[in-house]
């Protein structure tokens, strides 16, 4: 099994970088053992007569991930399928993983840059009130939302926000997405959950007051180049003769 080669403790918090990480150790099993099928199951006439084990085996990881995480990754579920079939939709399928863990990796590098947006930090004991906030928010959704589509969709904006609360630094367009995200489908809801909009309108006040903004700047102890005309000239002053 490839949860068996991955070891899952190490994952960091931030779904979208545990993913990173994730599909990138689950594609390294699928690929070593996927050499190994073809090996075995290709015939003498080249035909092969196998199950795609490693490349169903990958699905089926990866599909796991999605859903314990609730990322939002618009992804078909193709263990049923026949080989033919299989295979056809497998190649899409890793193509559109390809593509969201690039897209996931190329947001992460654009945080550390600061080019995504300003930078900020919540302290953990800001993060822990917003949890407490948003576990009350579900509660009450889960008391009162009765439509299932409706539920899961509120839900889905709930894992989302708490995604960013958990980074160790996110950004202000990512915050203040998730919770324009989050308020517009709890509003749109028919139900009574005026409870659930005065928690988050607490919530938009500890993201309005209470981050701080990270400064990016290089380190104190960073080595200062030299040009080839300076080295010698400190040299020369060195020497004393």
């Amino acid at each position: 099994m490839i949860f068996d080669n991955i070891d899952l403790s190490k994952l960091p918090p931030s779904r979208e970088e545990a993913f990173i990480i994730f599909e990138k150790q689950a594609r390294i099993f699928y690929e070593q053992h996927s050499s190994e099928d073809r090996s075995i199951h290709y015939d003498q006439d080249g035909d092969y007569n196998g199950s795609y084990e490693p490349e169903r085996a990958y699905v089926i990881c990866i599909l796991a991930f999605l859903d314990e995480y609730e990322l939002e990754i618009d992804v078909p579920d193709i263990t049923g399928l026949n080989n033919n079939e299989f295979l056809d939709k497998f190649i899409h399928f890793k193509s559109k993983i390809d593509y969201t863990s690039q897209r996931f990796s190329l947001r992460k590098n654009r945080m550390v840059t600061g080019t995504v947006g300003t930078i900020i930090s919540i302290s953990f004991a800001y993060k822990s009130e917003i949890g407490d906030l948003l576990r009350t928010i579900r509660k009450i959704v889960n008391q009162e939302v009765h439509n299932i589509n409706k539920r899961d969709k509120i839900f889905s904006k709930i894992a989302s926000l708490q995604s960013e609360i958990d980074r160790e630094q996110t950004t202000i367009d990512a915050l203040f997405g998730r919770m324009i995200d989050l308020s517009k489908i709890v509003g749109e809801c028919a139900e009574n959950l005026e409870p659930a909009l005065k928690k988050i309108e607490r919530i938009k006040k500890i993201f309005w007051d209470k981050p701080k903004k990270v400064t990016m700047l290089p380190s104190n102890d960073r080595t200062k180049l030299l040009s080839q005309q300076e080295e010698k000239s400190d040299l020369d002053d060195e020497i004393p003769f």
